[in-house]
C-alpha cells in the first residue's frame, strides 16, 4: 500500500504518516510505505491520490489547503476534493498559537485589535502563502475586529519564525512546535490560542473566541485519510476500522501530542460530512474576505 503525503520529510504531516504507516502495517499485516510527493500546498500529492486506481492500495493524507481551499480558488484544478476523493476518517487536528514579535507594544489581543482598527495596514501579519489557511484566519481575525491588517506572504512556516524574531512583521499563526522554544526564552510573546479548545501546549493561554466573544472562530488545521472515488465501500470501512484502531492507543496518541497533533477518528461519514461543511465554510471566508490565488 501507498500512503501519499504532499509535503516534505521531516515535517509534522509526514512524521505522523510515518507513525500511521508503521501501525497499519502491523494491523493489515500489509506493508504501508509512505510517498512524499511534494509541491502545490499538497495539491500534488492529492492530485496523484484522486488518478489512481480505486482498489484501496493507494490512500493519502489530505489536509485543509488541498482539500478544501485551494483546488476551488484555482478556475481549472487538476482535481475536484468532493467530486474524485472519498474521505475514510478524520485522522488528526492541530491548533495554532498567535504569536507576537517580542517588542510589539499590545500586549493583549483585544488591544492589538483596536489598533489595527485606528490605523489600517499599519499591523502586519505573515503567513504561508497567498490563499493559505494561515492568510484566510488572519483576514477573517481582521475582518470581525473591523480592522485592516498588511498580508506579508512566505514560502512555509521556517522563515515566518526569523521575520518575527527581528520584527519584520507584527504577528502570525504558528504551531506551538515553532513557536515553543522561542516562547520559552522569552523572544517571542504569545496572544492567543487560535483553536476551538486551549492549546495542549499551552492551557494557560486563552482562545481567541474565549477574549473576543467570537464562538464561531478558530484558527486550527486538520487531516484526513482519503482514497480515490470509487474506491469500494467494504474496502472504506476496512480502512476506517483501521484508522480508529491506532488512533485509540494510548501510545500512539502520545506520539501525536508530542508532535502537537491531536488524534480524531470517527466513522468514514462523519468525516464526510465534516469535509462538506469545512469546504462550505471556507468557501464563504475566502469570498468574505475577497481572497484570490496570485
Amino acid at each position: 500500500m501507498r500512503l501519499i503525503v504532499g509535503f516534505a520529510p521531516g515535517g509534522a504531516t509526514d512524521v505522523a504518516a510515518r507513525l500511521l504507516a508503521a501501525d497499519l502495517t502491523k494491523l493489515l499485516k500489509q506493508q504501508v510505505v509512505v510517498e512524499n510527493k511534494v509541491g502545490g500546498a499538497g495539491m500534488i500529492g492529492m492530485d496523484a491520490v484522486a488518478k489512481a486506481k480505486p482498489d484501496g492500495y493507494t490512500v493519502g493524507l489530505a489536509g485543509v489547503g488541498a482539500t478544501a481551499i485551494t483546488p476551488y480558488l484555482d478556475p481549472n484544478p487538476s482535481y475536484i476534493p468532493t467530486r474524485d476523493l472519498d474521505v475514510v476518517g478524520k485522522f488528526y487536528t492541530a491548533d495554532f498559537v498567535l504569536a507576537a514579535r517580542p517588542d510589539l507594544p499590545q500586549k493583549r489581543l483585544k488591544d492589538l485589535l483596536a489598533y489595527a482598527k485606528a490605523n489600517p495596514g499599519k499591523v502586519t501579519f505573515g503567513s504561508v502563502g497567498v490563499a493559505s489557511l494561515n492568510q484566510i484566519h488572519h483576514e477573517e481575525l481582521a475582518r470581525l475586529g473591523g480592522a485592516k491588517m498588511l498580508h506579508i506572504p512566505y514560502p512555509g512556516e521556517a522563515p515566518i519564525v526569523p521575520a518575527l524574531l527581528t520584527s519584520q512583521i507584527d504577528i502570525a499563526y504558528l504551531t506551538p512546535q515553532a513557536a515553543d522554544a522561542f516562547v520559552r526564552e522569552g523572544k517571542l510573546k504569545l496572544l492567543a490560542s487560535g483553536g476551538p479548545q486551549r492549546s495542549l501546549s499551552y492551557p494557560d493561554l486563552p482562545t481567541v473566541a474565549e477574549q473576543t466573544g467570537w464562538q464561531d472562530y478558530a484558527s486550527y488545521s486538520w487531516t484526513v485519510l482519503v482514497v480515490p472515488k470509487g474506491t469500494p465501500a467494504d474496502i472504506i470501512t476496512k480502512l476506517n476500522g483501521a484508522l480508529n484502531a491506532v488512533v485509540a492507543q494510548p501510545a500512539f496518541r502520545a506520539r501525536m501530542e508530542k508532535l502537537g497533533l491531536t488524534v480524531a477518528g470517527g466513522t468514514a461519514a462523519q468525516a464526510q460530512a465534516f469535509v462538506a461543511d469545512e469546504v462550505a465554510k471556507f468557501r464563504e471566508l475566502v469570498k468574505l474576505n475577497g481572497i484570490k490565488r496570485e
